[in-house]
């Protein structure tokens, strides 16, 4: 869809140009044309827009960008969808979006969210950077099949009371929608012996599953640098 004058304007302004990141998410997100007459830059509401955008932006990502551990300076200030940096971490996707809502399409009103546990995401869940598969698995279940993954915190924006994550395009009001289960470090020496790790390389599920009461790491730096882990029993461990 070719994009209004005055989106164009604004879009050029913000210095995303036509061939950055974000003009094509922008072209790809098939905004309604504004009503004529309005000072709007789009004709969908603040929530259609940020969905779409959020879609779009998204599906770019799936095809053009990296999920790494930290992002350098060039990824603030919409640097990810200037075309500066293509390899950044949660908070810089999530902030990029943000920034391109707010200068690109002119929505007011966007703020932060953040998770500060250590938690296992819900199985089954897709996220921006298709060479991440996941990092958590069972002795039967590969990380291919669970795509699931274990963080140490993460980020989002929030407007009009809804989260919208664009790590997994995916939108939440309540953070227990995302969390499968928060996980506690483990303290037992006896455990953390036994399994030969560090105790911030064990911990314990608060919600136990049936194919696991702890999650271990089983390598240091697997795909983009990050650790890998597997759920497993205590009585596993003390197996062993």
């Amino acid at each position: 869809m070719a994009l209004s004058a005055a989106l164009t304007n604004k879009m050029t302004a913000a210095g995303v140009g036509m061939g950055t990141p974000g003009w094509t998410i922008v072209q790809n997100a098939n905004f309604l044309p504004p009503i004529p007459g309005s000072a709007a830059l789009i004709g969908d509401t603040d929530s259609q827009a940020l969905r779409k955008l959020m879609n779009s932006y998204y599906t770019y990502g799936r095809a053009s960008w990296t999920w790494a551990q930290s992002a350098t300076a060039a990824a603030a200030n919409g640097g990810l969808v200037k075309g500066l940096i293509a390899a950044v971490a949660c908070g810089s996707f999530n902030q990029n979006f943000k920034w391109l809502a707010e200068n690109g399409l002119g929505i007011n009103g966007m703020g932060n969210g953040q998770e500060t546990s250590n938690f296992i995401t819900y199985p089954n869940k897709i996220c921006i950077d298709s060479k991440w598969i996941g990092n958590v698995r069972t002795s039967k279940d590969s990380f291919q099949t669970m795509q699931c993954f274990k963080f140490t915190g993460h980020y989002w924006v929030t407007h009009g009371g809804i989260n919208y994550d664009v790590c997994y395009n995916n939108t939440f009001t309540n953070v227990d929608e995302i969390v499968w289960t928060k996980l506690t470090q483990e303290s037992d020496v006896t455990l953390t012996n036994k399994a030969n790790v560090m105790p911030n390389q064990l911990f314990k599920l608060d919600k136990p599953m049936p194919n696991g009461t702890h999650l271990i790491m089983i390598q240091q730096a697997g795909n983009n640098g990050w650790p890998n882990w597997q759920l497993v029993t205590r009585e596993s461990l003390m197996a062993l």
